[in-house]
């Protein structure tokens, strides 16, 4: 079985990626302010340098020159960092002063005299203060340009130590979701190990108080699947050990009719035990039969998806067609009282409820007797009822009949006391009633299984 993910790698998962994003973006957004913040400073500080050289201007003669002292303009050059250069030049780019060729700016401001921009000088990035001075002889150049390694060494640490607390707070984030689903699933770890420790056989229900809110559905469901399976392992255990017990007798009967064919000399002898192996076989296989009927009829033994529309008066019209033949061998009148009666349940298994019913009534009904089959549709309920004028059954045992292998006392037939108990597993298995009354003339039995009426069972009504 393939293993799907932890909950801590979810969680992880789900955490990780935007925080790396609000990371990424806080670092650019710093970036940027760090970066104008940078160059606005360092800006002034060449435009500053410019202004300084622009007050050094002179004309002398007719000529612009600049009047700056050797010990200026070494303080002026000494940087710690970068490299320092300016650029003093005439309106139609006459030299003056500087460093030649230092980059000019593209275009002139068009408000103030004054303009920052970016270029290359001597292979290395610049960044270039101009102040656009009018004199007697035209308008001056200054340039005051320098590199960018203090500029970008001051982004760099600014942005480290922003960045910094940022890269830890993530990965305390981190530690903190790892630490705090490890304790929030010590129950979820606490519910595993016991159900793990737990045998094949213990179905007690799992004591999931102590695990979170969200978990208790899941542990509802696991106990109402635990419930389910001690029913249907319940129902197996009755049906091994019903069948262990009952199939015991007939078929040590069996052997020993066997046996005692065996040693038969005469053919009349033979023939006779022969006819009463047959009948023994004939009732273990009817025994067997019901046996796996029950087992069948168990409510546990079936899906909900088996349930469909069955209308009981079409059920009791098919039997009517197996039945009607063995009534007339007891010259039984068989009757059928018939309306729609809409329910949802098994075909199969009503059927068999039925077939029980008439096997149980034209068992115990006397040659020349009345059975009546009715099916009534009431308001809340679907009812199917098996009337017979035979012995009846005593009140203090009108209960008991539904039990399994149960018979009433000095009743006739060689019946296994299984038809009944049959009955009433499928009328459970339809939350349906299974009931025995005795019927309005006083005499014999009223068998009755009043199923429920469901939205879906009700008859459709024109609109």
């Amino acid at each position: 079985m393939k293993s799907g993910h932890s909950l801590r790698q979810l969680l992880l998962g789900w955490l990780l990626p935007p925080l790396v994003l609000l990371l990424v973006a806080g670092a650019i957004t710093a970036y940027q302010i760090t970066l104008s913040a940078a160059t606005q400073a360092y800006d002034r500080a060449l435009l500053d340098g410019a202004l300084a050289l622009a007050k050094q201007i002179r004309v002398e003669n007719g000529q612009t020159v600049l009047d700056l002292p050797l010990i200026a303009q070494q303080v002026l050059l000494t940087d710690k960092y970068d490299h320092i250069y300016y650029l003093v030049q005439g309106s139609h780019g006459e030299f003056i002063a500087g460093h030649r060729g230092l980059p000019l700016p593209e275009e002139k401001p068009l408000e103030e005299n004054r303009i920052y921009y970016d270029g290359f000088f001597h292979g290395e990035k610049v960044r270039i203060a101009a102040l656009f001075i009018p004199s007697e002889t035209g308008q001056v150049h200054v340039l005051m340009g320098e590199t960018l390694v203090k500029r970008n060494k001051l982004i760099w640490e600014i942005l480290l130590g922003m960045l910094a607390p940022q890269v830890l707070l993530v990965a305390a984030t981190i530690g903190l979701v790892w630490f705090g689903v490890k304790r929030g699933l010590a129950p979820i770890e606490r519910l595993r190990n016991e159900i793990a420790a737990r045998s094949q056989h213990d179905l007690r229900p799992v004591q999931g108080e102590q695990a979170p809110t969200e978990v208790q559905p899941m542990v509802e469901a696991l106990n109402t699947l635990l419930e389910k399976l001690g029913t249907v392992m319940g129902a197996q255990q009755r049906f091994i050990s019903d069948a262990a017990h009952q199939l015991r007798t007939p078929l040590a009967a069996l052997q020993a009719q066997v046996d005692l064919a065996l040693h038969q000399k005469n053919d009349g002898d033979l023939r006779l035990t022969l006819q009463h192996l047959f009948a023994a076989t004939e009732r273990t296989v009817h025994l067997a039969n019901q046996l796996l009927t029950l087992a069948r009829a168990e409510p546990a033994g079936h899906l909900p998806g088996e349930m469909q529309p069955v209308d009981l008066s079409q059920i009791a019209q098919e039997c009517a067609e197996e039945w009607v033949p063995r009534a007339l061998v007891k010259n039984i009148d068989l009757g059928f009282e018939l309306e729609p009666a809409r329910i949802i349940g098994i075909p199969l298994l009503i059927r068999e409820l039925l077939a029980n019913l008439l096997d149980n009534a034209i068992r115990y009904t006397p040659v020349g007797g009345n059975i009546t089959v009715r099916t009534i549709a009431q308001a809340h309920a679907s009812v199917l009822e098996v009337e017979d004028n035979g012995p009846g059954i005593p009140t203090s045992d009108t209960d008991a009949v539904f039990e399994r292998f149960y018979r009433i006392k000095g009743s006739p037939g060689d019946g296994c006391g299984l038809g009944l108990a049959i009955v009433r597993e499928i009328a459970r298995t339809h939350s349906a009633l299974a009931e025995s009354k005795i019927p309005p003339t006083g005499q014999g039995t009223l068998m009755r299984a009043i199923f429920p009426v469901l939205p879906d069972s009700l008859p459709d009504t024109p609109t």
